[in-house]
């Protein structure tokens, strides 16, 4: 896959959406990978007696995704309802192997 140009360079609305097409590739490999990690976490968790749930971790998290966000001009409220979707996910996957929920 051949690297992405700036939106300032794209000449037309096919050249700018074929950008926005590999960008969302990137963006699912990362989730992709962002899961293998939970996946690490939860084994991680069961090994030493964790819930899947901790509440300050999940605070910290949207916490700092919403400080990403505004340092990058993105909205935070916005960042936050995803990571929060994102989170309860990765929870309801790992309580499933932990057996917690």
């Amino acid at each position: 896959m051949t690297e992405l140009i700036k939106p300032d360079d794209c000449k037309n609305m096919d050249e700018l959406r074929h950008q926005l097409d590999k960008l969302d590739v990137k963006v699912v490999k990362l989730l992709a990978n962002r899961a293998e990690f939970i996946d690490r976490a939860t084994e991680l968790k069961k090994l030493n007696g964790m819930p899947a749930r901790i509440p300050e971790r999940i605070e910290r998290v949207v916490f700092n995704a919403r400080n990403t966000a505004g340092e990058l001009n993105l909205d935070p409220e916005l960042v936050e309802k995803i990571w929060r979707i994102l989170i309860d996910w990765s929870i309801q996957r790992e309580a499933k192997i932990i057996r917690e929920e």
